[in-house]
């Protein structure tokens, strides 16, 4: 304690220079034990993400058109009570932004409760660090979804309302 943090490094570096060793400050030392990832670790990596993120969209959409292609006599009714085609478009968009809103706040939910687990297990081993959230790859994963939710919602609904309302209305389901 008190002691000029100059002269114990030199005095360190004397120490273990005759067994081959080295003092280093903190920064050299974390890039020396854990040197970045290679290029071809990181193509692997966008590799995986890209083809689950294809996958997800594909399941997605999917779900979408499904859901709605099954609405086709509650559709009709809409639209036998007044309603344009162009609101029936709109409700449909609005429920699909409606459920991808949904989903974003309960993955957000589970990823808080994840990453609030992880910190706290950090913790107890005594390593300390701060939360960062990509907030940008967040809000366009988002976004995405929210277009894909819509588009493919609203395109079996276009596609149903260029028949009449009146048949698909008295048809069972």
């Amino acid at each position: 304690g008190g002691a000029d943090a100059d002269i114990v490094a030199a005095g360190l570096r004397q120490a273990v220079r005759a067994s081959g060793g080295a003092v280093l400050t903190r920064n050299a030392w974390v890039r020396a034990a854990y040197p970045e990832t290679d290029r071809t670790t990181r193509t692997g990596f966008f590799l995986v993400l890209g083809i689950a993120l294809v996958y997800t969209g594909i399941s997605l959409a999917n779900t979408m058109v499904m859901a709605t292609s099954d609405r086709g006599r509650e559709l009709a009714a809409l639209r036998l009570a007044g309603a344009t085609g162009l609101q029936v478009l709109r409700l449909v968009g609005a429920e699909a932004l409606l459920v991808v809103t949904v989903g974003g706040l309960l993955g957000a939910l589970v990823a808080v409760v994840n990453l609030l687990g992880m910190w706290t297990a950090l913790g107890l081993l005594s390593v300390w660090t701060s939360i960062e959230i990509p907030w940008a790859a967040l809000s366009a994963a988002v976004g995405a979804c929210a277009a894909l939710a819509v588009v493919s919602s609203i395109t079996p609904v276009a596609l149903f309302l260029r028949r009449g309302a009146v048949e698909p209305a008295g048809t069972p389901e």
